[in-house]
């Protein structure tokens, strides 16, 4: 992906505090009007605007030629941003664009042990916090055809001079500028309009000096027309998913690297789902190298132009969010979803700044492919592993690690209510979180507690969807019994996870119930033929299953696991399942594939005991969903449900018909 650099923009008016030896004064963009920020005396501190540019300037306390160094603090330490030489008075000025908050400090160099020269010296640190854009518009709620009317604007941080214009939304959704001004020294303009029909009006600032466009949120001005005799009143029409905010989400995830084999383009049912997610991208640094800050396609050729399957020129990406759009599904890009990306998202949080660049590159694609949203999956090195490094070479605790995913959710919602592209309807965020365990007390099994940075994110997300699925919901020892993939209930001693505890356990937490998610996987479990059903002990198990795509709903279908065995249904779980060991078959169901000489020859491990999705355990959840009032479900995958052999989704056509229908 490529795209044009941003114009470079000449340097605001610049005002310098007097110096005195040993200070350092900051000067900032501020307003034509009014003097820059003097570090002395706020505190020694400035707020700017992210992109604008900073100057440092002061004096070292001795007069004379020397270098100095610009350093930006990084947790416990000082990192060089940039060198220079003072003046022969031992003055000294730095501009910088500051991206993000951080604390700057003047040094000069260390002399050697063998050259004379004065003692090394720091300035006091200077704190640059950033200030967020906003922007709020004002209008008359109606106004006679052709009347004059006032469209009134409010920014912050004001920018005196700062172009603005004002804009109206056509038919079909696009926006056309049809006025132009400049921000006072208030942040405030004023337009006037004579609209002759309904219109709706938004204002926009222009990239300015290295601060990013922002827009206000639409008005509408309602103009009135010649009475008419009131007509009949046309019968209420059923809700729909779309004008029923209260109705479940189902948001479906899209592998886009199978798209030459496993649920082609062409045939993905939008209608079965109200959000639609893309996977997807990857951050840089990590599993798919590339630099930190930097995001990387991770659907192969999913991603390149000319693979849609019409023929168009656009990509299968383009293609399915242009397919969601046109039925009005909501489309969200995947970014990670795999633990191994776990190692680029420390790299792309590293600090500050790296973050920003990474915050932009997301948002930046978001735009570009016309998404809704994004979907943030930041699972792997989230524990403090030994492998979990960042640029530093230090591992990064598991503590910390939390905040910068806390801090990466606020910082990719800031920016993007800073794009035109959401100013009219706020980007989305959704994430998955994981269940949570029972606990014992008394010898009585309760919902357990979610950890804080689990509670914060969920809270800071518009979707917080729920792993309860495979591993999410089993374990092979460690006291475990067998157990099955998303069970609803039932959950205990023997198996202490099931998606009601885990959905109640957030609840408590303070989580809003619409804002969570159940998670639905088009995959399977397997256990060893040592198991024969449920909560049966796993101390002697060995063969324990849950790997996607190995286990997804289309290979056990393809390789016969639905043909062979006992199917039975678990009231207390509301869950489905096989069994495949009886006194005919002691050793279980094992999947055979005929070799190149045509001999059949076993392609997995034998089966026992098989857990997994069908029309009767979706259904159970579509009810339980709407009668607990949880937000809705997420499908992990929708590929996974593909049946070449018929071509259908039958796991999807049961999650319409459970969800939507």
């Amino acid at each position: 992906m490529s795209r044009s650099p941003r114009p470079r923009m000449a340097a605001a008016p610049l005002v310098l505090a007097l110096l005195l030896p040993g200070t350092v004064s900051l000067a900032s963009p501020a307003s034509a009007t009014a003097p820059p920020p003097d570090a002395q005396r706020s505190g020694r501190q400035v707020s700017v605007i992210a992109g604008e540019q900073v100057r440092i300037t002061g004096r070292t306390p001795t007069h004379l030629r020397q270098a100095v160094v610009l350093q930006r603090r990084d947790g416990n330490r000082w990192r060089a941003v940039g060198g220079a030489h003072t003046s022969r008075a031992g003055r000294y000025a730095f501009t910088i664009r500051v991206r993000a908050a951080t604390t700057y400090r003047v040094v000069t160099r260390t002399p050697s042990a063998t050259t004379e020269g004065p003692r090394r010296w720091a300035s006091r640190p200077i704190l640059v916090r950033l200030l967020a854009q906003r922007g709020d518009a004002a209008a008359p709620d109606s106004a006679a055809p052709g009347a004059s009317v006032s469209v009134t604007a409010a920014f912050g941080p004001a920018r005196a001079g700062r172009p603005v214009r004002l804009e109206a939304r056509a038919d079909d959704g696009t926006w056309t500028t049809i006025a132009q001004g400049t921000e006072d020294g208030t942040g405030r303009v004023t337009f006037g309009v004579r609209p002759t029909a309904t219109t709706t009006y938004r204002v926009v600032t222009s990239f300015w000096r290295g601060a990013r466009a922002v827009g206000s949120a639409p008005v509408t001005v309602l103009v009135a027309t010649s009475p008419e005799p009131a007509p009949t009143p046309a019968p209420t029409p059923t809700p729909t998913r779309e004008d029923d905010a209260s109705r479940p989400w189902v948001t479906g995830y899209y592998g886009g690297w199978f798209h030459t084999w496993l649920y082609p383009p062409a045939e993905v049912d939008m209608t079965a789902m109200t959000h639609f997610v893309f996977g997807g991208v990857a951050p840089g640094g990590g599993a798919l190298g590339g630099a930190p800050g930097s995001l990387r396609q991770a659907a192969l050729t999913a991603q390149q132009p000319g693979s849609a399957p019409d023929h168009s020129g656009r990509s299968v990406e383009d293609y399915l969010v242009d397919k969601a759009h046109a039925v009005g599904t909501r489309t969200l890009l995947m970014l990670g979803g795999d633990p191994v990306y776990g190692r680029g998202f420390l790299e792309a949080t590293y600090d500050e700044e790296v973050r920003a660049a990474f915050v932009d590159a997301v948002v930046d694609y978001l735009v570009e492919h016309d998404y809704d949203g994004v979907d943030l999956d930041w699972h792997g090195c989230l524990d403090g592993h030994p492998e979990c490094v960042d640029q530093s070479g230090e591992v990064v605790t598991a503590g910390v690690a939390h905040q910068r995913l806390v801090g990466l959710v606020d910082a990719i919602r800031a920016e993007m209510a800073t794009r035109a592209r959401y100013a009219g309807e706020p980007g989305l965020i959704t994430a998955q979180g994981e269940t949570v365990e029972l606990a014992e007390t008394a010898g009585t099994w309760a919902p357990g507690t979610p950890e804080p940075w689990q509670v914060a994110v969920a809270e800071r997300v518009d979707q917080y969807n729920l792993t309860s699925f495979g591993s999410g919901t089993t374990w092979n020892f460690d006291g475990w019994s067998s157990w099955f993939t998303g069970a609803l209930t039932g959950g205990g001693a023997h198996a202490r996870l099931d998606i009601s505890s885990s959905v109640d356990a957030y609840v408590a937490a303070g989580v809003p119930r619409d804002r969570l998610g159940i998670g639905i996987g088009f995959t399977g479990v397997n256990y060893g033929p040592s198991i024969s059903g449920p909560r049966q002990s796993t101390a002697g198990n060995g063969i324990y299953e849950f790997q996607d795509p190995a286990m997804s709903y289309s290979e056990l279908d393809r390789l016969g696991y639905f043909e062979h065995g006992s199917l039975h249904w678990d009231e207390e779980a509301q869950s489905t399942y096989r069994t495949y060991v009886d006194a005919e078959h002691p050793g279980g169901y094992v999947p055979e594939e005929l070799d190149g000489d045509g001999n059949p020859r076993p392609t997995r491990n034998a089966s026992g005991f098989l857990s997994y999705e069908d029309e009767r355990s979706i259904a159970a959840k579509g009810a339980w969903v709407e009668e607990t009032g949880v937000g809705g479900t997420m499908l992990w995958m929708i590929n996974y449900g593909w049946l070449p052999r018929t071509g259908t989704n039958p796991l999807l056509d049961a999650v319409k018909g459970a969800f939507l229908d």
